[in-house]
């Protein structure tokens, strides 16, 4: 056992001195770098600072616990094999004593390699180099201290490394990397564990048989990933890795060669040459290294770049990969390869090669597959032996089995046998598209009739490979029964419609006449079959003078000619002269002609009713206001000269009956405007306001009237237009004139309960006699208009249509001896 209590201790050479000794150590001050770097240094026991002021039995306690671990494998420490503290401050290197040249120790218990130690702060800086590392990293242990550690290692992918000094926690395990160090050519294993605050790096070189077991073993895992990989370029970037990972050389580039097999591009390359010279040139077959080890397709090996450097790579290596690229391995020192170094490149470039071939190879089949699938068919692929070698997702839904089911089945399992190989013996003869209707037969069951173009895909020296495209023919068998059906049901419905109809096709001269029906000879009085292929602007006449609004053939054709359907009025002569249309045309396309479909509907006579009763309304209404104006003169005349009772009354009488006709005429002008002009500008508006301003109009009317409006809900509301106003107020002057000396109306709104989120009853209620039944059924449909049932005011028409104008419907009813009339409406939606 040896004690060791000085500050400047060196551990490494203790342990070579005594190899079998149990060593321990008493620093001045104890820390979790230090511990670490004793650790490496091979201490069994780290004593506390303060062991000095133990008493004798603790120490002796603590000295047999050293001395009965010293017997089994367990764990040392130390705190100074070299430059730096362990308190974390930088101090200065020393020299170990060497070992003597002649001593070979025996040791008991076989140890580990001579192992060299620095440890990093928190911040990843460089706070101890034990002799051992600076040595095996050839640097100056000085040089190293108070460094970056991505900057002091002279790897540009330190990897685990790194991440382990950042990331590791106290209590995890240690991460390892193996990294070659160059120029000294020297492979080290590098790994990381916790001290707490920071992180201790154990550094050892690794012997020849621990080297070639790694070296074995990542070109193992490498050749996995090659075989995996399924482009071209992802093998490039994995390779790229494996010269880095397996031969330890960092400097890579791999070319693939252009579509044209003309020049070499790089498409991978490792980190140090991002780093120092990331922009790469293309080659040309025979040009530079990459170039002419491409073209001989042999090894270009310079052991001494010399001022011919690219860069700060003065040796370099670049193997051919067949047709398919070259990878180059570039070394910052000169003779930087050996015979290993070579075997090794040869063996791995063999290996991309392989899995080139076959990433290339299974972008051919995806290429195909995805082209085949593109086409949305039923398609297959046979082999050279005709087995199926890919089938699509259709093809294998219709004969019932899966697409792996069918994949390596022999085509003759399906079709008819003699005529598949009388095609098969014509493809041999030179065809390379051959047309075959057979019957295809799954072995399930399920065939059918089809048509199978059969096409060469590709041919070798072992046969032809066959694409085959399936036509379903008892699909199309159906489609065309099913075009039959529609066409014969649109054949029907062209012949006997009763307004005339023509099919034209648009041609460069206008419309061409290809069909008419019988309603459309008769109407125009013309042979059918003899107009066929006559222009339509022939056949049909216009009048000398259409009347206003009618649209000129030229425009109609023009419209139906780009696809629009056209609807106009027209007119055109017929056997019975000249007669108004409604004409609509229906374009369609066919065979890329535009076709269209052309409907005349005869509207003459529905035209002739309007204007007559046009010119009648206003003639009545302004005869009827001219003369009721002399009757209410002078009936007045009569009240101011006449003073007998009767006679004034019967002249009251006469001028209330005349005023009576002439508001009834405005009514009716209201009802005309509002069946043919109806507002078609709506506007949300709240129950609340709507029924507040029909009140407010109504109390200045009638100011001695009880009016009241209670709406409810006040964020319930309506689409409404004037004309709706105009149906509550019309509502609210009919309750007045009939509520007798003091009427009293109420305007309230109510949900309609089976969908009140829909519906809102807007309801006009007054206590006066009722709307007589004989009023009320006319305008509800209850019963027909007669002479005898007809009803004497027009108010409740105009209320029935305003309210049918917005999309609402009119009831009436009695409640409480009350009389309702309510306007049921759809409620707005939320703004």
């Amino acid at each position: 056992m040896i004690f060791l209590d000085t500050a400047d201790a060196d551990v490494d050479a203790v342990r070579a001195a005594a190899p079998s000794a149990s060593i321990i150590y008493c620093p001045p001050k104890t820390t979790a770098d230090g511990v670490a770097a004793a650790d490496a240094a091979g201490v069994e026991t780290v004593l506390p600072q303060d062991a000095e002021a133990w008493g004798a039995d603790r120490l002796a306690e603590r000295v047999a616990d050293a001395l009965a671990s010293a017997t089994r494998p367990g764990r040392a420490v130390s705190v100074s094999d070299g430059a730096g503290s362990a308190d974390g401050t930088t101090g200065s290197a020393g020299e170990p004593p060497a070992v003597p040249a002649n001593e070979a120790p025996v040791r008991p218990t076989e140890r580990p390699p001579a192992r060299g130690i620095l440890t990093v702060d928190g911040d990843g800086r460089i706070s101890y180099v034990g002799e051992r590392a600076a040595d095996l990293l050839g640097r100056e242990a000085t040089a190293l201290l108070d460094t970056d550690l991505a900057e002091a290692l002279p790897w540009a992918d330190l990897g685990q490394v790194e991440r382990g000094a950042d990331d590791l926690g106290p209590d995890d395990d240690s991460v390892s990397t193996v990294k070659r160090l160059m120029p000294a050519n020297r492979w080290l294993s590098l790994s990381t564990h916790s001290t707490g605050d920071g992180a201790a790096i154990t550094i050892h070189e690794l012997g020849a048989d621990e080297r070639r077991r790694i070296v074995l073993d990542r070109l193992h895992g490498v050749s996995r990933r090659l075989f995996a990989a399924e482009t071209p370029e992802a093998v490039a970037n994995i390779a790229a890795e494996a010269v880095r990972d397996v031969l330890g050389l960092e400097v890579v580039v791999v070319r693939l060669t252009d579509s044209a097999g003309e020049r070499l591009v790089p498409v991978a390359q490792t980190e140090a040459v991002d780093e120092t010279m990331p922009d790469r040139p293309t080659y040309a077959v025979g040009e530079g290294m990459a170039g002419t080890a491409f073209e001989t397709d042999s090894p270009q090996i310079r052991s001494d770049l010399g001022d011919d450097g690219f860069g700060t790579v003065r040796s370099a290596i670049c193997l051919p990969l067949d047709d398919y690229g070259t990878i180059s391995i570039g070394s910052r020192v000169p003779d930087a390869f050996n015979e290993d170094d070579v075997s090794l490149a040869r063996l791995l470039s063999t290996t991309v090669r392989v899995a080139l071939e076959r990433a290339e190879r299974e972008s051919q089949l995806r290429r195909r597959e995805a082209v085949l699938e593109s086409l949305r068919g039923l398609v297959f692929v046979l082999d050279e032996d005709r087995a199926i070698d890919y089938v699509s997702t259709a093809l294998a839904e219709r004969l019932g089995r899966t697409r792996e089911a069918l994949v390596g089945e022999h085509v003759v399992e399906f079709i008819d046998v003699t005529a598949f190989y009388r095609a098969e013996q014509r493809i041999r003869e030179g065809d390379d598209e051959i047309t075959l209707d057979l019957r295809i037969d799954p072995p399930g069951g399920g065939g059918f009739p089809a048509q199978v173009e059969l096409s060469v895909l590709e041919r070798t020296d072992d046969g032809e490979s066959i694409v085959g495209v399936v036509e379903d023919r008892s699909t199309l068998a159906e489609t065309r029964a099913d075009l039959r059906r529609k066409h014969e049901r649109l054949w029907t419905l062209f012949e006997n419609l009763p307004d005339p109809v023509v099919d034209a096709e648009h041609v460069e001269g206008g419309p061409v006449i290809r069909a008419a029906n019988d309603a459309f000879a008769e109407v125009f009085d013309c042979d059918r079959d003899a107009i066929v292929g006559e222009p339509i602007d022939e056949v049909l006449d216009s009048p000398a003078s259409n009347s206003p609004g009618s649209m000129p053939p030229e425009a109609i054709n023009e419209q139906v000619n780009e696809g629009e359907v056209t609807g106009a009025k027209i007119q055109r002569e017929t056997g019975r002269g000249a007669r108004t249309f409604l004409f609509r045309g229906i374009p369609y396309a066919e065979e890329g002609t535009v076709r269209a479909f052309g409907i005349y509907t005869d509207v003459t006579e529905i035209e002739r009713r309007e204007r007559h009763v046009k010119v009648l309304d206003r003639l009545l209404r302004h005869n009827l206001r001219n003369d009721l104006g002399v009757v209410i003169g002078r009936a007045e005349n009569v009240l101011k000269g006449s003073d007998d009772p009767e006679i004034r009354e019967e002249a009251r009488k006469l001028v209330d009956a005349a005023d009576g006709l002439i508001d009834l005429s405005e009514t009716a002008k209201r009802i005309r405007r509002i069946i043919e002009e109806p507002a078609t500008d709506r506007y949300r508006v709240t129950v609340t306001d709507l029924l507040d301003q029909v009140a407010a109009d109504a109390r200045q009317q009638s100011p001695d009237a009880a009016i009241e409006a209670a709406p409810g809900d006040p964020d319930v509301a309506v689409l409404a237009t004037p004309d709706l106003q105009l149906a509550l107020e019309e509502l609210v002057d009919n309750a007045l004139a009939h509520g007798g000396d003091s009427p009293t109306v109420e305007l309230r709104a109510e949900a309609f309960d089976p969908a009140p989120d829909e519906w809102v009853d807007l309801l006009v209620v007054d206590d006066g006699p009722g709307i007589p039944e004989t009023e009320r059924a006319p305008v509800t449909g209850d019963r027909d208009i007669t002479q005898l049932q007809h009803g004497s005011g027009l108010g409740l028409w105009l209320v029935r249509w305003a309210v049918e104008s917005v999309g609402g419907d009119l009831g009436f009813e009695r409640r409480d001896g009350r009389t309702v009339v309510r306007l049921r409406l759809r409620r707005a939606p939320p703004e």
